[in-house]
């Protein structure tokens, strides 16, 4: 198989047809000049799996870094998505969610069953081989061994497995959210300037970029993809203002944009004859990427939530090396502790610097960076960003919090509207009411004249005295009484002084 980094040596043969190459599953070296432990990084740094520096290291230590995926025959475009995914921890996260023993028929052939396993067992040392079953599975699933496959379309037949074999079908769309751009497609008249927004969003799982003939940058390709179309001549389309059809302009409008954002740069292309080939010219791509820097504010639709971050940075390049007929993957990862970046070609992996990535921008070599994933960066408003761990933490706490407040409202009315701590027995209209009327009354009964009030109790009348009167007229009793029985005794004295 053809390597980027190493002369073909013109023992297979070129031809539009050929597309499958037999060879050993057996796992194997990956270089074609000799021991794979003289490979070499971009950096020209030793980075064997086997190399003379890990054989100083524990096997804990040696698999708590980047580790390589050894070739089955022709899975380097497997193996260079693997390394993707295992820079993901959001998708760890949420198949890690997923109860995978409740799949129990066909088990074998289910993606996202053995795409969990691989994450799981990436950092076992003592699993040799973490990828094999995972493999074999997409051989079943008519992704072969030992035929070359376009690594943009092996990527949307892994999330379309996800979201067709999962049993939760809630957590799958998550996952699929997460690489998710959402679109509404726009038509604007170029007659009379009237908006048409085609009914129903539209999603992308991956942003495919044209690429012109010469040297590009990812922001004018995206500038590009986002800019209006005109439509016109047998193209053109129905106006309801107009009654006829106009010519019209035709685009994308950004509906809200994904966690994790997919580039797919066209590099493969068809000639009139209808021989493909790949385009190895320049396309400049940083590290950082920001939409409001790029895209004018008319891309965003107006259900855009505008405190949404538009920012994101570089984490992996899946990079194709060679033709169009015949090629080779790697991947260049960052590390999701640090701003370290690694280079994965197969099972060999080793560090590298920001320059070695940059090499791949295309131009005067073959080897040329084929997809782009970006890392939505969090608002500030996010207090510095939590990770998905904290986010489904919290998650988990507002459900239970909502599950103790229905528990409380169901427990207030299964006691049948007894008064609750901070709650007034009654409505609110029906105590004003109350309120209201005793108002009244203590009014009336301050201007109604003593001998009315005397009259009435004579009469057998029903009382009108507040609780407040009636204390002040039985202490005044009272205090009477007192004096009446002072007066007593003094005059009892008074006669004894004087019989005496």
């Amino acid at each position: 198989m053809y390597r980027g980094s190493y002369p073909w040596d013109g023992s297979l043969t070129m031809g539009r047809y050929i597309s499958r190459v037999i060879v050993s599953t057996e796992p194997r070296s990956s270089g074609r000049g000799g021991p794979e432990n003289y490979r070499g990084t971009p950096d020209r740094r030793s980075s064997g799996s086997r190399g003379p520096e890990n054989y100083l290291m524990s096997p804990e230590r040696r698999f708590s870094r980047w580790r390589g995926l050894e070739n089955y025959g022709l899975t380097c475009c497997v193996n260079a998505l693997l390394q993707s995914f295992i820079a993901t921890p959001e998708l760890k996260f949420l198949l890690n969610r997923w109860d995978s023993s409740s799949v129990r028929e066909d088990a074998l052939n289910n993606v996202p069953v053995h795409l969990k396993g691989v994450l799981g067992a990436i950092r076992d040392p003592s699993c040799r081989a973490p990828h094999k079953d995972f493999l074999r599975c997409l051989d079943r699933q008519h992704i072969q061994l030992n035929v070359q496959h376009d690594a943009d379309e092996v990527f949307l037949a892994v999330l379309n497995f996800i979201h067709q074999q999962m049993d939760d079908k809630a957590l799958a769309l998550e996952i699929q959210s997460l690489y998710r751009l959402s679109v509404e497609l726009h038509h604007q008249c170029v007659e009379c300037s009237s908006n048409q927004s085609l009914p129903g969003p539209s999603y992308l799982l991956s942003l495919p970029l044209h690429i012109r003939h010469q040297n590009n940058t990812l922001k004018d390709c995206l500038a590009s993809f986002f800019e209006l179309q005109e439509l016109s001549g047998i193209d053109n389309c129905f106006c309801d203002q107009c009654k006829t059809r106009t010519p019209f302009k035709h685009g994308h409008r950004i509906l809200s944009l994904p966690t994790i954002l997919c580039v797919q740069l066209q590099r493969f292309c068809y000639s009139d004859s209808g021989w493909m080939y790949k385009l190895n010219c320049s396309v400049e791509f940083q590290e950082s990427l920001d939409f409001q820097d790029i895209c004018s504010q008319d891309v965003f639709s107006k259900d855009f939530q505008k405190n949404e971050s538009t920012k994101y940075s570089l984490f992996a390049v899946i990079v194709h090396s060679g033709f169009a007929m015949f090629g080779h993957y790697t991947a260049f990862v960052r590390s999701t502790t640090g701003s370290s970046w690694f280079y994965a070609d197969d099972n060999h992996v080793g560090p590298v610097s920001w320059e070695a990535v940059r090499d791949t921008y295309g131009g005067d070599s073959s080897r040329t960076a084929y997809m782009l994933l970006y890392r939505r960066e969090p608002t500030q408003t996010q207090g510095g960003g939590e990770g998905e761990e904290q986010e489904g933490e919290r998650q988990e706490g507002e459900r239970q919090e909502g599950e103790k407040l229905d528990g409380e409202k169901q427990g207030g009315e299964e006691r049948g509207g007894e008064k609750q701590e901070g709650e007034p027995e009654r409505e609110k209209p029906e105590v004003e009411k109350l309120e209201g009327e005793r108002r009244e009354w203590e009014k009336q009964e301050r201007e109604k004249p003593e001998g009315e009030k005397l009259e009435r109790e004579n009469q057998g009348g029903y009382k009108q005295v507040g609780e407040k009167q009636e204390g002040e007229i039985l202490e005044g009793e009272k205090q009477a009484g007192e004096i009446l029985e002072g007066e007593k005794l003094e005059s009892e004295k008074l006669r004894e002084k004087q019989g005496g």
